[in-house]
């Protein structure tokens, strides 16, 4: 089995390297820019030399992942390259979802075989990443060699691949940011609505958690445009007007939220077939009005 040296001990890389433990990847190496970091990351994975010398810590091994922050995956590479860390044959992974295999370029010239592992998941501590990242889906492109261990590597975790060319990761990872990152947001934006309306943020979060599972569970199962329910999906023109009057009064800064995330909400309604394009025109035409002004001709278009 492959011997692997972790750069970069946040999230993802002490998790990654607990699970390849797990399934019998031996990980020689750690390294992080504080010894601190490293050697929390080597007591969570069991094994593994602590340090902050990356170029020692690459030599280890033939499989080297880069974990660290997008930003520095590059310079961290270069680094390692310039100083002969990496051996000859060795493949060098990032797990960037952003970024292509593309920076890891200085890897490439030396002899490196490179490609870029992305899981698709939210991993936002490590005990919780350890669960989630086996059985998820990952994006993988670049070498065909490191392309081959990289499906190794996916298929020891129980995981499932999505390949794409390197210049389309950024759409990619738009998406993802949209459905993740932008899901929390909205939740938000829901909770600061119900406290508009009276509700404490507590009870808030509490009361709209089983309705979130709720659409999750039937995006599961439904897919989209299936799961779409409410007044854009039914057409309903009158709760729709009340809600943008109600967010115009209290809420006039969330006006444009609610009006953009409801243009793409009709898009989804016509795609589902619950309503027609006059009906479309009708909501569409209400996010405008009060988008320019309203009833009393005030600007809360903020």
């Amino acid at each position: 089995m492959h011997k692997v040296s972790i750069i970069g001990a946040g999230v993802v890389g002490t998790a990654m390297g607990y699970l390849l433990k797990e399934r019998g990847y031996p990980i020689v190496g750690i390294a992080s820019r504080t010894i601190e970091s490293a050697k929390k990351a080597r007591e969570f994975i069991g094994e593994g030399e602590a340090s902050t010398d990356i170029r020692a810590t690459a030599k280890k091994a033939d499989i080297v992942f880069i974990t660290t922050p997008d930003s520095a995956i590059e310079k961290v590479c270069i680094k390692v390259a310039s100083e002969g860390g990496f051996n000859p044959g060795a493949i060098v992974f990032h797990m960037s979802g952003a970024l292509s295999s593309e920076i890891l370029g200085s890897a490439r010239n030396v002899g490196v075989n490179v490609a870029s592992i992305h899981p698709l998941q939210s991993l936002a501590d490590v005990r919780e990443a350890v669960k989630n990242l086996s059985g998820s889906y990952f994006c993988i492109e670049g070498d065909e060699v490191a392309l081959s261990v990289a499906r190794e590597i996916v298929a020891a975790l129980r995981g499932k691949e999505i390949t794409l060319e390197a210049d389309k990761k950024p759409l990619y990872h738009a998406g993802a940011s949209v459905a993740s990152n932008f899901l929390v947001a909205t939740v938000g934006f829901g909770l600061e609505l119900f406290e508009a309306a009276g509700i404490g943020k507590e009870d808030s979060l509490n009361a709209l958690m089983p309705l979130i599972k709720g659409t999750v569970k039937n995006i599961e199962i439904l897919g989209i445009p299936s799961a779409l329910t409410g007044p854009i999906s039914r057409g309903d023109t009158g709760v729709i007007e009340g809600h943008l009057k109600a967010i115009s009064d209290e809420k006039p800064e969330m006006l444009r939220l609610y009006s953009e995330l409801g243009r793409y909400t009709v898009k989804v309604a016509i795609e589902k077939g619950t309503i027609e394009k006059d009906e479309a025109k009708r909501i569409i035409s209400l996010f405008d009005k009060y988008q320019s002004g309203g009833d009393d001709g005030q600007d809360n278009n903020q």
